[in-house]
This record gives structure tokens, C-alpha cells and sequence, in this order.
């Protein structure tokens, strides 16, 4: 019997040692990833560094290009995605999407009324994602060289553009399809294939007056003062002070008077999320007002959070989520349009 409870002392004791020493350190907490999937450049770093050193989690973050539907890609899947409001409602179509618990973001509150109305064109209910900014694609311009209020003149159609003004045409497929049918009187919603067709005419006739038409870098442009006039958002206007260094271009944004479209951004969990509990830490934290603002100043974005222009807001319409045979025609005309001399 001594034997036998020498040889079982043996065995445990070491164990015991182990989880009784009141002098070992505690063994560290275990770190949570949380896979994050937006477009570049969208999410303050120091904001998720942050989030990082008080929660023991680490916040894997990638990057899709945001002209494209973000993919399955092969190291998904997400605990959270940033989407633009018609890749959202095409994943909440098909059932991509997890609904939030809305009590584990208290944060949420924080965003304006009027974003969330416009928000819910894409979710509608609001039950599956929250906006965290926007931007509206506008008139971009050299204040010291044009003054335009009409997509007619950045669009080279206006008669009494001075010669002197190079236009410069962003690589903007939609958004400069929704910004021709304000001219034309289509309702973008109800968009037809005819529609895409004569829009693309239009564009074929005019891309010939432009210094750079689907320019990858139209800020640059701006920069080097190449271009006076153009189309573009807010955020670019801003980042072609950033880049301009000691001689900064007088280059601003412009609501037209027709009106143009506007872009929303929103967190989303996948319905196939890892880790939802943490996906919705992570997105509360980034919620929180100080946060709200460096992600959307990383953005180039008008924060969700804060106070809107009702005379421009009245201006600006969510964009649509095209029919996928017309979202089809408008890349093929684009990509025609763009390889053409």
C-alpha cells in the first residue's frame, strides 16, 4: 500500500506544485484574434492598437480593393467587414449576414438620425449593420482657375469652360454613370440597359476633352497642377492639401446643383463569424466618439456621428444597388471607354 501511494505522489505531485505555488506567475490570457476585412486605410490604426492593449485581442486586418464586391477570399472567414451600402444589401440578400445585438453597442447611438434614414436603402431595418461614414462624389476644382456648380461643366459639356482648364476624369465606373443619369433624368434604380448605352455615348463624345479620363491618381493630377477641374469627393479635395506640401493648391469640392450620389459606409458581422462576441467589442470600440472620428478622418470620410447640411443632404441620394445584368454593362462600357484614345 506504501507503494502504491509513493508511486501516486510521485505522479500528482508535481502538478500540485505547479497550480498551488503562490509564487509562479499567472499564465497569460490566451489572445483573441478577430479577423477584420476593409478597404484600405479605412480603420485608424492607433484606434485598433488600442483596442488591442485592453482587450488581449489582436486585430487582423485586411484590405480589399473598394471598386470590387469584397470576395471569399482563402483566409476568411471575417469577424467583421467594412462594406459600401450596395455590397451590403447584396450580402444581406443572400443571407451573409449576422443580425446585431444592438445592446452591445451602446456606441451606435451616436450616429446621426439622418445617415441612419439614408442607411436604411440597404438594410431595412438597420438590424444588420452600422454606419460609420460617408462621402458624396462631387466637383473637384482649382478655386483660382474655375468656379463650376453643374456636372455639365466638369463634364466638359459647357460651352464656356476656359481653355486654359484641363479636365481630369477619376477611374470612377458608377459613380460616373449615377452622375450622367442626373443629367439625363434617369432614375438610376430603374436603370435599363438603353440607359447604360446612351450614358456611355455621352461619355465617348466628351472623354476626348479630357487631359486624363478613369485616371488611376486624379489627386495627383491636382497636385502637380495639372488639372483644374474635375470630379471627385471631399476626402480627395483634402488629400491634395496633404500632398502639396509647402505649395498647396487652392483645389476644392463642390456639391453640383443636380445633385450627386452618396456613399455609405457601415460595419457588418458575417454570418459565419468566428468570434461575433468579440466582432461586436471591436465594433462598439471604434464606435465610440473619439474613435468614430480618427477612423473617419483615416477614411477621407464625413464621419457618421456628426451633424449634417440639410440643404446638401437634401441634394445627395444613396447610391443604388444596381440590377446585376446593368452593374455588368456599365464595368464592360468602362472598361471600353477607359482603353479608348
Amino acid at each position: 500500500m506504501r507503494a502504491v501511494f509513493a508511486i501516486w505522489l510521485a505522479l500528482v505531485a508535481p502538478a500540485l506544485a505547479a497550480t498551488t505555488d503562490p509564487f509562479l506567475p499567472a499564465p497569460a490570457p490566451s489572445t483573441k484574434i478577430i479577423k477584420v476585412l476593409a478597404p484600405p486605410d479605412f480603420l485608424d490604426r492607433a484606434a485598433l492598437e488600442a483596442f488591442e492593449a485592453t482587450t488581449h485581442a489582436a486585430v487582423a486586418l485586411d484590405a480589399y480593393v473598394e471598386t470590387e464586391d469584397p470576395p471569399a477570399r482563402a483566409s476568411g472567414p471575417y469577424d467583421v467587414m467594412v462594406l459600401r451600402g450596395p455590397a451590403l444589401a447584396r450580402r444581406l440578400a443572400a443571407g451573409g449576414l449576422a443580425r446585431l445585438d444592438r445592446k452591445r453597442l451602446p456606441n451606435a447611438r451616436f450616429v446621426q438620425a439622418a445617415v441612419t434614414a439614408r442607411y436604411v436603402a440597404y438594410d431595412r431595418d438597420g438590424a444588420f449593420g452600422v454606419p460609420l461614414g460617408w462621402s458624396a462624389f462631387g466637383l473637384l476644382y482649382d478655386a483660382d482657375k474655375a468656379a463650376p456648380v453643374s456636372w455639365i461643366q466638369a463634364l466638359g459639356l459647357a460651352r464656356d469652360r476656359a481653355p486654359d482648364c484641363a479636365l481630369v476624369w477619376p477611374n470612377a465606373r458608377e459613380e460616373t454613370f449615377l452622375a450622367l443619369w442626373r443629367l439625363m433624368g434617369v432614375d438610376a434604380a430603374k436603370a435599363k440597359l438603353a440607359d447604360v448605352k446612351a450614358a456611355a455615348q455621352t461619355l465617348a463624345k466628351v472623354r476626348r476633352g479630357f487631359l486624363a479620363f478613369a485616371a488611376p491618381d486624379e489627386v495627383g493630377a491636382f497636385v502637380k497642377g495639372a488639372a483644374c477641374l474635375g470630379a471627385g469627393t471631399a476626402g480627395e479635395a483634402a488629400a491634395v492639401l496633404a500632398r502639396s506640401g509647402d505649395n498647396p493648391r487652392n483645389i476644392r469640392f463642390a456639391y453640383p446643383r443636380e445633385g450627386g450620389p452618396l456613399a455609405i459606409y457601415a460595419f457588418a458581422i458575417p454570418a459565419d463569424a468566428p468570434s461575433p462576441e468579440a466582432a461586436h467589442r471591436l465594433i462598439d470600440a471604434l464606435l465610440s466618439p473619439d474613435n468614430a472620428s480618427k477612423n473617419a478622418a483615416a477614411a477621407g470620410l464625413t464621419n457618421a456621428q456628426a451633424p449634417v447640411d440639410a440643404e446638401v443632404w437634401k441634394r445627395l441620394s444613396p447610391e443604388p444597388t444596381l440590377d446585376a445584368t446593368v452593374a455588368a454593362a456599365i464595368q464592360s462600357e468602362w472598361r471600353r471607354l477607359a482603353a479608348s484614345k
